[in-house]
C-alpha cells in the first residue's frame, strides 16, 4: 500500500470519503471516493444483456469522476470545502491533462489504498469498545473528546474550528446563548494548541457581531491559518491585507 498525503484528515482514522485531488502546473484536478460500509453484487441491477461486462466482484467502493476533473477554485477553496463537508483530503501528485489513462490509474490506485486503509481502520474497532463508549457518562465523554483534540494534528484542529464556528452559526439562529459560550471556548482551546502565528484566537472577538463583514473576517483568518500550514507565504501576505482593510473599516 501506498503512503497516503493526507491533507485534511488522519490515515490512522479515515472517514471513508475523501476527495483526491492532483496538480498539473497551478491547475487542480479532483475525484471523490467513497468506502461503502456494505459490498454490493452490482450485476444484479444491470441487464441480462451486458451482465458478462461487468467484473465478477462485489462493488465496494465508488470513484465519481473516475477520470479527475478540473477543480474550479484554489486549493484554499478545497481546503474550506472539505473541512465543511469533513471530507478527508488526498493529495495525488503531479500529473499531466494529456494523459487520461495514467491518470485514471493513479486515482484508481490511490482509492484502493483508501478503501483498503478503511476496512483495516474498522475491522481494529470492536464490538466491546462499541459497548463501552456507549455506556460513559457525561464527564468521561468529555474527558475523552479533550484528549481526542490534544491528539489532533493542526490539519484536523483548523477543520474543527470550521466546523465550531458552522455550530454556533446554526445556535445563534436558535438563540442558544450558553451553547455559543462553549464552543467559544473550544475554539480558545483549540488556539493555544496551534502555533500563535496561525491567529485563531482573533476570530473569536467577531463572533458575536453579525455583519457580513464580520463573517468575511472570520473566513479570511480561517483562509489564513490554512495558507500558513501549508506555507503559502504569499498567500498568507495577501489575506493579512485583506484582514487588515476589513478590521479598519469595522472600526
Amino acid at each position: 500500500m501506498s503512503d497516503l498525503d493526507f491533507k485534511l484528515g488522519n490515515k490512522e482514522k479515515p472517514k471513508c470519503h475523501a476527495i483526491v485531488y492532483f496538480s498539473d502546473n497551478e491547475i487542480i484536478y479532483a475525484s471523490y471516493v467513497i468506502d461503502f460500509p456494505i459490498t454490493g453484487d452490482i450485476s444484479k441491477y444491470i441487464p441480462e444483456m451486458f451482465a458478462d461486462q461487468i467484473p465478477d466482484q462485489d462493488m465496494d467502493k465508488i470513484i465519481f469522476p473516475p477520470l479527475p476533473e478540473k477543480f474550479e477554485g484554489t486549493i484554499d477553496e478545497l481546503i474550506n470545502l472539505c473541512s465543511l463537508r469533513s471530507d478527508d483530503l488526498i493529495y495525488g501528485g503531479a500529473i499531466s491533462s494529456e494523459e487520461k489513462t495514467l491518470a485514471m490509474s493513479k486515482l484508481s490506485q490511490i482509492a484502493n489504498d483508501y478503501s483498503e486503509l478503511c476496512k483495516e481502520y474498522f475491522d481494529q474497532i470492536t464490538l466491546d469498545n462499541l459497548l463501552n463508549d456507549s455506556s460513559k457518562n457525561i464527564k468521561e465523554i468529555s474527558d475523552t473528546e479533550i484528549l481526542e483534540i490534544n491528539n489532533m494534528e493542526e490539519s484536523e484542529l483548523l477543520s474543527e474550528v470550521t466546523k465550531i464556528i458552522g455550530k454556533i452559526n446554526f445556535s445563534k439562529d436558535t438563540n442558544e446563548i450558553d451553547t455559543i459560550e462553549g464552543y467559544k471556548k473550544e475554539i480558545l482551546n483549540i488556539s493555544e494548541l496551534l502555533p500563535e502565528n496561525r491567529k485563531i484566537k482573533e476570530i473569536i472577538s467577531y463572533l458575536d457581531i453579525e455583519t457580513e463583514k464580520s463573517e468575511k473576517l472570520i473566513s479570511a483568518y480561517i483562509s489564513r491559518a490554512y495558507s500558513m500550514f501549508n506555507e503559502d507565504y504569499i498567500n498568507v501576505k495577501e489575506l493579512d491585507s485583506i484582514i487588515q482593510d476589513l478590521e479598519n473599516s469595522l472600526n
